[in-house]
């Protein structure tokens, strides 16, 4: 069986710690991941905390990967990151973290898995990761781009500001 490559996207998000620090650490884990490479890099976003919002701000953006992992064993190495590289705690949902990675996108693929569902099930709902997302991949499937708020009359986002991105090693990026 042929293993082919896959463009994914991540959203990555912290509110604790200095978040550009935690985002920049975060983001040098996935390049060392074993047959991924880091794409792009969206702008960064400020933004108010969402579902528990008595918190700090985060800060947030997306980067897309090339990989040749599998979903699940993506996830695998995201949870590792997460968890054991960065300290993050096992809290409540939506509360203050060091740092969360989301997978987003993988290809085309259509995932509804117990604990893992691509695409991720909040972007439309999440200003902070549609926004870095259409900067990377304009062209999002269409049963997801119906979702997003853009283009209608009323459409104002006041919890989300593009902040100035902090240098990132150009090695990173390939």
């Amino acid at each position: 069986m042929p293993i082919h490559t896959k463009n994914c996207f991540l959203g990555l998000g912290s509110n604790l710690k200095n978040p550009t620090k935690q985002l920049k650490v975060a983001i040098k884990h996935i390049n060392n991941l074993p047959r991924t490479k880091i794409i792009k890099l969206a702008p960064w976003y400020q933004s108010k905390a969402w579902g528990v919002t008595d918190q700090h701000d985060f800060i947030n953006t997306v980067i897309e990967i090339r990989t040749l992992l599998t979903p699940m064993a993506l996830l695998k190495a995201i949870k590792t990151i997460e968890y054991r590289l960065m300290h993050r705690q096992f809290n409540q949902r939506w509360h203050a973290r060091v740092i969360d990675i989301d997978i987003l996108l993988v290809g085309r693929q259509l995932i509804n898995r117990k604990e893992l569902t691509i695409p991720h099930p909040w972007i439309a709902q999440r200003p902070f990761v549609w926004l870095p997302l259409l900067k990377l991949k304009a062209n999002l499937p269409l049963s997801l781009r119906k979702k997003l708020p853009i283009g209608h009359k009323n459409h104002k986002i006041e919890s989300c500001w593009e902040i100035p991105q902090p240098k990132i090693h150009r090695n990173l990026v390939r």
